[in-house]
């Protein structure tokens, strides 16, 4: 009776989260995706030969370097509208390959209702559906993330560095995980990433002068360091929780460094004396999403595989408190507020970085499973 009454709910949430994706689907397909508007306009203007950065039309600024629109190419050469429908079919299909190869990684047999919950659940999530309808390149650069931690865990390292370069050629702060592969001395990987992402450079100069990079870099890259404005309900990781408390540009400025260097070492000795490749390499993703100094909701979509192994975890072993815990990140983190005016005074304020204390709990669960649990992966 209680199997029934399971697979019943699990239905029902599949049913929400399917109505609730064509819903959206159907919004993006007869609307503008603004991210994606913004870089197949960039893509155009670099097949033209004309600068990107500097396009009046732009809903907003380019952030990228240049070499990341090659992946907006074949995007450019279509109809605006067609080729959103298409961006989005394909980040929905990363969507679901980041799930596939989630529970690849971890090698455990999964059955189908496991499935449909984890792809309800993720679906249902605000910052799935803020990404997809962002149009944001997220799922596909973070499919490839895991694709590249897959083949190093089965010991091919040169597709491992090959897909790591195209990774962080399509998301540069991507480039954070070159820390996690320098810890566990995957030089070949390394290396391979390397000259990955020197080739996607040389092949976006065809199109462009390599001048481009030096003003990608003199007139792009400093305002991108300016904390005004960081406060933005958006805004989930350390830096925004602090602007959220605090005026002061200096006390945003180290108190998040402080708080930032904090996790990142932390996370970084647990890699370099503890057990446990998966948790750590989980633990790495959370890591990136908290020290971001603009790390908006869409963001956490990455928190799909740390969901995944960190509930698998648990679960297996039992630990009903860590369960309840991952509940409440999962919820937290899945939350969003249309109207965050109401709580922009503090200590009401507090309430608008749920994200960021969703993240912050699992980062600790995450942590704490490498320190207590005796027997981890390898």
């Amino acid at each position: 009776m209680r199997v029934n009454f399971a697979k019943w709910i699990i239905f029902i949430l599949f049913f929400l989260s399917l109505i609730s994706f064509i819903r959206a689907l159907t919004l993006i397909i007869f609307s503008k995706a603004p991210d994606f508007s913004v870089l197949w306009t960039g893509a155009a203007d670099l097949i033209r030969g004309a600068n990107p950065y500097i396009n009046p039309s732009l809903f907003t600024g380019i952030g990228y370097p240049p070499n990341t629109l090659l992946l907006y190419l074949p995007f450019s050469l279509l109809p605006y509208q067609f080729a959103q429908v298409l961006f989005t079919l394909l980040s929905f299909g990363s969507f679901l390959g980041i799930i596939i190869i989630s529970f690849k990684i971890i090698k455990e047999k999964f059955s189908w209702q496991t499935f449909l919950v984890v792809f309800s659940l993720s679906l249902l999530s605000f910052p799935t559906r803020f990404t997809l309808g962002m149009g944001q390149n997220n799922l596909i650069a973070f499919f490839l993330l895991l694709l590249a931690y897959f083949f190093y865990k089965e010991g091919k390292l040169g597709r491992a560095g090959l897909i790591l370069g195209l990774a962080i050629s399509i998301k540069t702060i991507f480039a954070f995980f070159i820390i996690f592969f320098v810890l566990k001395k995957q030089w070949k990987v390394i290396k391979l990433a390397g000259l990955t992402i020197a080739a996607t450079i040389g092949i976006t100069s065809i199109f462009s002068n390599i001048n481009l990079y030096g003003y990608y870099l003199k007139e792009v890259v400093p305002p991108l360091f300016n904390l005004s404005r960081r406060e933005i309900y958006y805004n989930q990781g350390v830096m925004g929780f602090i602007s959220r408390l605090t005026n002061d540009l200096y006390e945003r400025k180290y108190i998040s460094l402080i708080i930032s260097l904090f996790l990142t070492v932390f996370a970084s000795w647990l890699a370099l004396y503890k057990k446990g490749k998966d948790l750590q390499f989980s633990l790495f993703i959370t890591t990136l999403l908290l020290i971001d100094t603009l790390s908006w909701q869409h963001h956490f979509v990455l928190l799909i595989f740390p969901f995944i192994l960190v509930a698998n975890f648990v679960t297996r072993r039992k630990f009903l408190f860590y369960l309840i815990l991952i509940v409440t990140s999962y919820l937290l983190v899945s939350w969003n507020f249309s109207d965050p005016s109401p709580y922009y005074d503090f200590p009401k304020s507090l309430i608008l970085s749920n994200t960021f204390f969703g993240a912050l709990m699992l980062f600790f669960i995450n942590a704490s499973l490498i320190l207590n649990v005796k027997r981890t992966q390898n």
